[in-house]
C-alpha cells in the first residue's frame, strides 16, 4: 500500500524535477554568461586586475583572458574558454560606447576597481530565439531580454 502511495507521488512529482534536471543549450548558455560576469567583477576586484571576457562569433566561443588580446596575436593567456552547444549561436556584442568595439576587439573589460564595460551580447537558437544579455556597469545582476534589444 506504501509503495502506491509513493508510486502516484512520484508520477506528479517526476515532471516537476525534470524541467529543472535537465536544461535547454540556451539557458545553460545564458546562465554561464550570468555566472561569469558577476564572477569576473568580483575577480577582478580581489586580484586587482583587469580581466576580459572576449566574445568570438566566428568559432562560436567565450573565452576569459588575463590579459588584453592583442590583434596581432592569436591568443593572450586564456583562463578558459566555453565553447557554445551547436544549437546556439554567438550574434555579436554592442558597446555603449563608440570605438570600444575597435580597441577591444569583441572583448568586454573588468576592470580592477570592480566595475566592466556597459554591453550587450546577442544570442540566439535553432528554434529562432533571440536573446540579449544586457550586462550593467556597476550592478552584478546581468539582465536577460527574449528579443534584440541595442543602445539608443
Amino acid at each position: 500500500m506504501v509503495l502506491f502511495i509513493i508510486s502516484i507521488m512520484m508520477t506528479f512529482a517526476v515532471p516537476e524535477f525534470s524541467g529543472k534536471i535537465f536544461r535547454s543549450d540556451t539557458e545553460t548558455t545564458l546562465n554561464w554568461i550570468i555566472f561569469n560576469v558577476g564572477k569576473l567583477k568580483t575577480e577582478s576586484r580581489h586580484q586587482g586586475k583587469n580581466l576580459f571576457m572576449c566574445i568570438r562569433p566566428d568559432t562560436n566561443t567565450i573565452s576569459i583572458k588575463e590579459t588584453q588580446p592583442d590583434p596581432d596575436i592569436s591568443d593572450g593567456e586564456t583562463i578558459c574558454e566555453f565553447l557554445l552547444p551547436e544549437d546556439v549561436r554567438l550574434d555579436g556584442v554592442d558597446f555603449n560606447v563608440q570605438g570600444q568595439e575597435a580597441d577591444n576587439g569583441l572583448c568586454i573589460q573588468f576592470y580592477k576597481k570592480g566595475y566592466s564595460d556597459h554591453a550587450i551580447i546577442h544570442i540566439s537558437d535553432n528554434d529562432g530565439n533571440t536573446f540579449s544579455c544586457l550586462i550593467q556597469p556597476f550592478l552584478q545582476k546581468v539582465n536577460i531580454y527574449e528579443r534584440y534589444i541595442q543602445f539608443d
